[in-house]
């Protein structure tokens, strides 16, 4: 049985916090565990998230990933791709693969990618589109992204795949409504996710008198939204967390009654895809792969973003009916096992590897 051997870079490796870490960690654990053809590699573009030293330290990154593939022990450069600086260092990982004779495959991620592309000047239009071509497939996490990559990139429809993210299925939980509902939000605290509009929201349906409390998960601009937190007279039903982990996102999980996600931009958020995976319903703004996760009036709601009166409403809707919440949840359940698990995921990811 031939062995097809991937290096997979993202950037700060399995170390990193975020989603790409953990939906990277979701798939090489179970690919190492259960798909014996494929050897995965990770790698890290850089070796510090400090402003400064991530980019004095990617040179570092980028020598070590050609060393590996000089000696002949890679096959295959799954390259993951956010916009900005991310997509200006895996241009020089593709052209260092391709000169060492390594297939290709960019992975696109970051959210905002339509409009970063449509932001840029038309020769650096240009060179995105080059970059994207050169690779020998593309992946795009779904129906959005997809029409994004054969519309605006102009690739060919053979050399772009949609796979969506996948995470583990969870144990089953005995759930039962929390006297006073808890909401959870995980995420980077600050503005993309949307957090301020969060708290206006929660402030919202405190003025109607609503019971409620709210757990946020994520690093970030914590500061920032304990003060506002703070003026708004919420603090009192807020737990703010700071960053947590794989076990800590599942034990936030586990204690809540719904997910929350209000964010401003986004690809296809892995902590939707955990939601689901433990029957809570969802509520998420209306944007990027979002739709296709979260059917709206069938495993949650949707709402546009920067609408705190629209958030606030979405969210006493289910606060007020625990019927709501289990029948949303449970219909979420079935679409995560129909769609979204790490099993489908990786056997994906594998048929790819070795189809090239």
């Amino acid at each position: 049985m031939k062995t097809t051997r991937v290096a997979i870079v993202i950037p700060e490796g399995l170390s990193g916090r975020g989603g790409i870490v953990r939906v990277t960690a979701y798939l090489t654990r179970h690919i190492q565990a259960h798909i014996p053809d494929i050897e995965t590699h990770v790698y890290r573009s850089r070796y510090s998230d400090n402003a400064l030293l991530k980019h004095l330290t990617a040179p570092f990154a980028l020598a070590a990933f050609a060393v590996k593939c000089a000696t002949g022990r890679i096959d295959v450069a799954h390259l993951n791709v956010a916009p900005r600086g991310s997509t200006l260092r895996k241009r020089l990982y593709q052209a260092v693969a391709k000169a060492l004779g390594l297939r290709t495959v960019l992975h696109l991620h970051g959210s905002g990618y339509d409009q970063y592309y449509a932001d840029l000047p038309a020769g650096r239009q240009a060179g995105v589109r080059a970059f994207f071509a050169r690779a020998d497939a593309v992946v795009a996490l779904g129906d959005h992204w997809k029409r994004f990559m054969l519309t605006d990139l102009r690739l060919a429809p053979a050399r772009v795949v949609e796979i969506p993210n996948g995470v583990p299925a969870a144990l089953p939980i005995a759930r039962a409504p929390n006297a006073t509902p808890a909401i959870a939000f995980l995420g980077e605290v600050g503005h993309r996710k949307g957090v301020d509009v969060l708290i206006d929201a929660l402030a919202r349906l405190k003025a109607e008198g609503l019971a409620f409390t709210a757990t946020i998960g994520g690093n970030g601009d914590l500061e920032t939204a304990r003060a506002q937190a703070a003026r708004a007279g919420v603090m009192d039903r807020i737990v703010f967390l700071g960053w947590v982990d794989e076990a800590g996102a599942d034990k936030v999980l586990r204690a809540a009654d719904l997910l929350v996600l209000p964010s401003r931009a986004e690809n296809q958020p892995v902590a939707i895809l955990e939601a689901m995976a433990r029957g809570l319903p969802v509520v998420a703004t209306r944007i990027g792969g979002i739709p296709q996760q979260v059917l709206d009036g069938e495993t949650g709601l949707l709402v546009e973003p920067d609408d705190a009166a629209q958030l606030a409403q979405a969210l006493a809707a289910l606060i007020l009916s625990p019927e709501r919440r289990a029948a949303y949840g449970q219909a979420g359940l079935r679409r995560f096992e129909a769609h979204f698990s790490v099993t489908a995921c990786a056997e994906r990811f594998a048929e790819l590897y070795r189809s090239l």
